[in-house]
């Protein structure tokens, strides 16, 4: 039998091992959970297996599905219900990599190698990107990687960041890898939503907060956080019954990525925002929801080991257990059925005509409505007409090794404050005019991470954005203003930048390095 990328249902039937139907049939009697279950256990003790992949089925019974790895985490279930994606290391001393499977467990294959620690990956649409036809229409999947080989910019963590690639060769390309994010402060918790864009957690600062974007990391835009007061939003996740995303949130950071559970509606996110778990001194992890709406989530009291709940949204409290393994933190439960595959889409990035410069991957355009909208008091402080240029600043990131040479020690804790972050360097692209409308238009090498900085006719700074931004090369990406609000609607109009019809070329020289040797 040749391999499948599990998505050919036809008739609506799936085509799903014989041991997995016969769990599902039995698991329809537990009073528990009337669907099967995969999900992750984590050692409590810290041995090997350091995590493994399990099915639950009925009675409670448990089908280890990973036996042959040293650990096996980050499940995710293919639309059909058939094959599941996960990161696994074979050996305690591998690196992560990306691996897919039968729900039964059988047929293992090794999707990624030589490519870091790769984690959390997960199916994507269908989605053709053989210009000029788009006839060869493959199955792709994203997941989070230290390739770069580099630190984060506080230098704490291995850079992540999101890729994407086919699950099976296309006729004519063979294997298409692409690095969608390039913050350098981490991209993590990739999921897909209904509509086709992929929404994660990425670091901003001082917390992480919900951003989504095409698949092939087009169209990047803040969903929710940054003015959170330092709140982190991990782990989210889509309930398609009622249109809402769910989430873990906590100040700061921790290495479970636990904390309370919390929603906003995808329709209006930031004026939504509701708590839903009581604090009862219990820690969320990994929400999913049943085909109904309702939420499974792990929970755990201090002291005890994570187990998989029912969530009683009305009392804000986990209701009933589906399973708890004492000896393991069970987390990250993934339901075997059928569900509606997400809206595909062709990447802008595939055919968009892209200006080859000399070092550069490839030019992207960035235009902005006005730079005076900002929901920021210090920039809405700033006289109008007193914004003459803007100044785009390239972020680097260090390896290891880069850091112990400029006198920084990686794991040491210099705090969230100082901007550009300590384990950055940095170089000026250039600067461009603001017309008198507050707009700019600029040409700028794609697939780097930039900071803008606000400057006076005197070339001084009056404001500098405190974060990072890019464009995927070939592609355009409009901002309405300096951190203006999201529920901003702003006129349609012209601005006089595209009136112009010239962006200005900010693809370099690149030299001024501040702070390198």
């Amino acid at each position: 039998m040749g391999w499948s990328d599990g998505t050919r249902c036809a008739g609506r039937r799936i085509w799903v091992p014989v041991a997995v139907v016969l769990v599902a049939l039995l698991a329809s009697r537990a009073a528990a959970l009337d669907i099967p279950l995969i999900f992750t256990q984590e050692s409590v003790t810290g041995g090997l297996p350091e995590s493994r992949l399990v099915m639950l089925g009925a009675g409670g019974e448990v089908t280890v599905l990973t036996p042959g790895f040293a650990a096996a985490a980050d499940p995710n279930v293919s639309f059909c219900g058939t094959q599941v994606l996960f990161a696994g290391r074979v050996r305690a001393e591998d690196p992560w990599n990306i691996w897919v499977m039968d729900v039964d467990g059988s047929r293992q294959r090794q999707l990624t190698r030589d490519m870091g620690d790769c984690r959390e990956p997960i199916f994507l649409a269908r989605a053709p990107v053989d210009a000029p036809d788009f006839v060869d229409n493959v199955r792709w999947f994203a997941f989070t990687s230290t390739a770069t080989r580099a630190l984060d910019q506080h230098g704490r963590y291995p850079l992540t960041n999101l890729y994407a690639t086919n699950l099976v060769p296309l006729a004519a390309r063979g294997t298409v890898l692409w690095q969608t994010s390039y913050n350098l402060g981490n991209d993590i918790n990739p999921t897909i939503l209904a509509d086709g864009r992929m929404l994660y957690s990425s670091w901003q600062r001082d917390a992480y907060a919900l951003v989504f974007s095409t698949w092939a990391g087009e169209g990047i835009n803040q969903f929710y956080g940054t003015d959170t007061g330092r709140w982190s939003q991990l782990s989210p996740f889509e309930v398609r019954a009622d249109r809402r995303v769910v989430f873990i949130e906590r100040k700061g950071y921790s290495e479970d990525r636990s904390g309370r559970l919390a929603q906003v509606s995808m329709r209006r996110p930031l004026g939504s925002h509701r708590v839903l778990s009581q604090d009862d001194g219990g820690l969320y992890r990994t929400p999913h929801a049943l085909p109904d709406g309702r939420l499974l989530i792990s929970y755990a009291r201090e002291g005890d080991s994570y187990g998989i709940y029912h969530f009683d949204e009305r009392r804000g409290r986990p209701g009933r257990r589906v399973y708890d393994a004492r000896e393991w933190h069970d987390v990250d439960p993934q339901l075997v059925v059928e569900r509606a595959e997400p809206v595909g889409r062709i990447p802008m990035v595939e055919f968009a005509s892209v200006v080859d410069i000399p070092g550069f991957e490839g030019a992207a355009q960035l235009q902005c409505l006005n730079v005076y909208d900002s929901d920021r008091p210090e920039v809405a402080a700033i006289p109008h007409d007193a914004v003459k240029s803007v100044r785009l600043v390239e972020g680097m990131s260090m390896t290891p090794t880069e850091a112990r040479r400029s006198g920084l020690q990686p794991g040491v804790d210099y705090g969230n404050d100082t901007w550009p972050p300590p384990f950055v360097r940095t170089r000026s692209l250039g600067e461009a005019p603001v017309e008198s409308d507050g707009s700019f238009y600029v040409n700028v090498p794609g697939n780097i991470p930039f900071y803008v900085q606000l400057l006076d006719e005197h070339g001084d700074e009056l404001h500098t954005m405190r974060a990072w931004a890019w464009v995927r090369s070939g592609d355009q990406r409009g901002c309405i203003g300096c951190h203006e609000d999201k529920e901003l609607a702003p006129v349609n109009r012209a601005t006089k930048a595209l009136i112009k019809a010239e962006p200005m070329n900010l693809m370099g020289p690149r030299a001024n390095i501040e702070g390198a040797d």
